[in-house]
């Protein structure tokens, strides 16, 4: 199966306008930002499996945290992840892609029984070993912060007991562990979130199927 292909300015590789991500929708509006390489096994195969060995360093927990969550979450299984924008504004989308000379940015529409979404930002959290420490409703700024400094001076405080705060977090101690992985888990329940949230996806793999516009990135 293909897909069309052109080449774009940057600027101009996401057409004018509101782009219509939906993450309730069945079938997902989803972007990534692929190498050429990546996009010639699209078209050469007509799927693209992620190599896990390719992943940023030094994130090791987090990504086998995130990978374990599809694997109980997903019908689909595999070893690696291919990420996309769920949802994202339009100029921050352009500004996330104004260092891609020679890739591609793909579109794509993708059921949503394959797709693991996450929140952006509180993903960080997952990212520095951080608790996910959510407003309250009703919550003042001030006594957010309030409350997030107690609770992270106790957190770490007992992690520092435990020996601990220099190690991954598969090494801590058990209820240290999963008080702080299950805080993780709030990152994929969109009610705990804006609608101006922004969302990331990630699916086992990238079918050809999938694709419905690719856009080589010049200049």
């Amino acid at each position: 199966m293909t897909f069309p292909i052109r080449t774009a300015r940057r600027g101009d590789a996401v057409l004018p306008g509101r782009i219509g991500y939906d993450t309730t929708a069945p079938v997902l509006l989803l972007h990534t930002v692929q190498t050429e390489e990546a996009l010639l096994e699209l078209l050469d195969t007509g799927r693209l499996i992620p190599d896990p060995a390719r992943a940023m360093e030094g994130y090791d927990d987090a990504y086998a945290w995130l990978l374990g969550h599809m694997e109980k979450r997903l019908p689909t299984r595999g070893n690696g992840m291919v990420w996309l924008w769920a949802k994202i504004r339009r100029d921050d989308l352009i500004h996330n892609i104004r260092y891609s000379d020679g890739q591609v940015l793909l579109t794509c529409r993708i059921p949503r029984e394959r797709v693991l979404l996450s929140q952006y930002d509180d993903w960080h959290q997952v990212l520095n070993s951080m608790p996910n420490i959510l407003g309250l409703p009703g919550e003042t700024e001030d006594a957010f912060g309030a409350r997030l400094y107690a609770e992270l001076v106790d957190f770490y405080g007992r992690v520092r007991a435990a020996g601990c705060d220099l190690q991954m977090v598969t090494t801590w101690p058990s209820e240290l562990r999963e008080e702080i992985e299950t805080s993780w888990e709030e990152i994929f329940d969109p009610a705990n979130y804006s609608r101006r949230s922004y969302w990331q996806a990630t699916v086992h793999e990238l079918l050809a199927e999938d694709v419905v516009d690719a856009v080589r990135l010049d200049g």
